[in-house]
């Protein structure tokens, strides 16, 4: 088993690593230096106060990693397990949703629209790349033109 985790490991850092490279050359058509697109949770950060609010970004990663640590206490088992289990799924349909709200602004900053953002909720690793080296230009924060609350 340690060998496929190994394999596995390796998939999803090249698949991190690609979005990375998409993320640099998006972060300089925002404005802000390439780099910062490498240090994760920060990118997420200084991508949504660009394209959705960062307030909101706060909120998912912590809605993700409440669901990680709620999921844990749910192993203990029994109906009190049973009930940090729901706990968690609540706090991972809550992530999916910031997430995919968060693909949503981020495509329509770049002006795309819901299919590019369902490409980059599933497949972040080469919808990044498109955007950074695609002939989309970056268009603002839409979210914040658009008066939306969500």
């Amino acid at each position: 088993m340690g060998v496929l985790q190994f394999f596995v490991n390796c998939f999803w850092f090249i698949f991190y690593a690609l979005a990375v490279v998409g993320m640099f050359k998006a972060f300089e058509k925002m404005n802000i230096e390439g780099w910062k697109s490498i240090i994760p949770f920060y990118n997420d950060y200084l991508y949504a106060g660009k394209t959705w609010d960062q307030k909101y970004i706060i909120y998912f990663w912590c809605a993700f990693i409440l669901s990680r640590i709620v999921a844990l206490i749910a192993e203990i088992g029994g109906f009190i397990g049973f009930l940090f289990g729901l706990v968690s799924f609540a706090f991972l349909v809550l992530f999916i949703v910031a997430r995919a709200r968060f693909c949503y602004w981020k495509a329509k900053a770049f002006g795309y629209d819901v299919g590019f953002a369902v490409g980059l909720f599933f497949l972040p690793f080469v919808f990044e790349i498109i955007l950074g080296f695609g002939d989309a230009q970056y268009q603002g924060n839409v979210f914040a033109e658009s008066g939306s609350q969500y």
